[in-house]
Parts: C-alpha cells; structure tokens; sequence
C-alpha cells in the first residue's frame, strides 16, 4: 500500500544532501515526491491545487526534506510529533501518529511513552490535547486491521522510595543526561518536580524510548518555546554524550525548519552552532 516509485532515496543516515539533479522534469519530480508523500504519511498525496501545496508541502517538504537520510525515519517521527504538539495542530497530530503507527516506525507503547515525556516538556494540557488525537490514530489503524483497539501496555510509575533515595535517583539521572551533577535545589521546582520526577522518574524511563529519542523531543520543543538557555544546554549535552552528532543535529533544524518555521530554526541553527564550537564538535 502507497509503495509507489519513490526513486532514489537517501540509502542511510550518512546521506546528507538530496540530489535534485535525480529529476529530469518537473513531472518526474512531482511523480516522486508524491509517491514518498504517500510512502510517509501512508494516504493519497493531495492534488497539486495550489502553490502551498505544489512547492511546499509535495515539493519540499515530501520532495527534498523527508527523503534527505541522516535522521533515520524513527527520528524523523519523534521530531514531526514533539513540532506539531507544540503548535497544537489538530490535524497533523492525528495523521502523523497515524502515519506512524500505520507504517510499525513506532508502536502504541512508544507512542504513549512519548505522550508522557512531551507533557513534562510542553506542560499537561498540550499532552492532554494530543491524547485526544494519538487514541483516534490508534483506533484508526485497529478497525483498518479488522481489531478491536486495545490500550498500550504502558509501565507502571515507579515504585515509591524513601525521599532520599528518591533524590540521589534523580541526581544521578541528571548527571547522565546533562554529563554534569546538578547544583544543590533552591527551590521546590528543582528539587521536587525537576530533579526527583523528571530526571529521575520519566527520564530513566528506557522500556520504549531511548535517551536519544528523548532528546530530540526536548530539543523540539525547546526550539518551540524558544528558551535559548534550555536550549543550548540541550545541544551541548547532545554532543557532549553523543547521543546525537553536529551533522544529525543540523538535519533536526532543517526538519523543524518544516514544521515550526524558518524563524524558530533559524534561531536554533545559531545555537547549534555556538553549542558545536562550545564543545569542541563543530569540526
């Protein structure tokens, strides 16, 4: 299904350029975008009935930028999901979770994993709102497969502990993510809801998302608010840990260039390369 001719597509994560000189007509390059419209978002391409459409969304976006490798197809979802639950876009939340789970790039436990952690990033009402839409996508992909829908098997939150216990667990997080301890708390914020709930309760998480999964979801939604602070501190401890590298970390701007606009990448570019140079990775 939607398996049309994609032509050459970016054959791994090292491609960093799509070749447009692949095409050898406007036709052809519509023949091809259209077909990896509707390999990623897994329905019909739409009719070329506008320039939005014809330039952007079939050309550009379908055309150049999902085909462009680098980001595996995973990342690329993780980063399309955190963009446009942080613009609150109903549709798109619901068609590209579908797209998601339609394609088995990501699956329900995933999906509802990921739910958890955009909710501490972009706060509980815009992870309520996507909710709505990520169970209708899921419903969607279990009356197509003839299923009754079923609820993820999500993980339990974790066990309670003494509060000291609970404290060292979220310390010990924060250093692994950040590659530095935190300072002492000073307020109920850092201690309580930062370090002790999410480095130490949602962060350590690992069943369904990685750290670099994890990563790419903050990074977008940092991006979104545009706390530059957050920001930067999010791409050096990227490339510090290697979760994720200056080429990856520049095909995430490009990417968030679609889906948040050229004005929020072009401010996290800048980051990016400031945090490059910090940390020694720029070259």
């Amino acid at each position: 299904m939607f398996e049309a001719e994609r032509g050459p597509a970016a054959p791994d994560r090292c491609r960093t350029e799509t070749v447009v000189s692949e095409w050898t007509d406007r036709e052809d390059r519509q023949r091809i975008a259209s077909a990896e419209y509707e390999h990623i978002m897994r329905s019909p391409a739409p009719a070329a009935i506008s320039a939005y459409i014809d330039a952007g969304v079939i050309g550009f976006v379908f055309g150049e930028m999902w085909r462009r490798g680098v980001l595996t197809p995973r990342d690329r979802r993780w980063v399309t999901l955190a963009c446009v639950g942080m613009a609150g876009a109903d549709t798109p939340m619901e068609t590209h979770t579908y797209a998601a789970l339609r394609s088995g790039e990501l699956t329900a436990e995933e999906v509802d994993e990921f739910l958890l952690f955009f909710g501490t990033q972009a706060g509980w009402p815009k992870g309520s709102a996507m909710l709505a839409h990520v169970l209708a996508a899921m419903a969607k992909v279990a009356e197509e497969d003839g299923d009754t829908m079923t609820l993820p098997a999500f993980v339990p939150w974790t066990d309670p502990v003494p509060d000291d216990a609970r404290r060292a667990r979220g310390e010990a997080a924060y250093e692994a993510v950040h590659g530095a301890p935190p300072r002492p708390p000073g307020t109920a914020f850092q201690g309580v809801a930062d370090l002790d709930f999410l480095h130490g309760e949602v962060w350590t998480r690992d069943e369904h998302l990685t750290r670099r999964d994890r990563r790419l979801v903050a990074i977008s939604c940092c991006a979104a608010v545009g706390i530059d602070a957050e920001t930067t501190d999010q791409l050096e401890s990227a490339l510090r840990s290697g979760d994720l590298t200056f080429v990856e970390l520049q095909e995430v701007v490009v990417h968030i260039a679609v889906y948040l606009g050229w004005i929020v990448a072009r401010r996290l570019d800048g980051l990016l390369v400031d945090a490059a140079v910090a940390t020694g990775t720029a070259g």
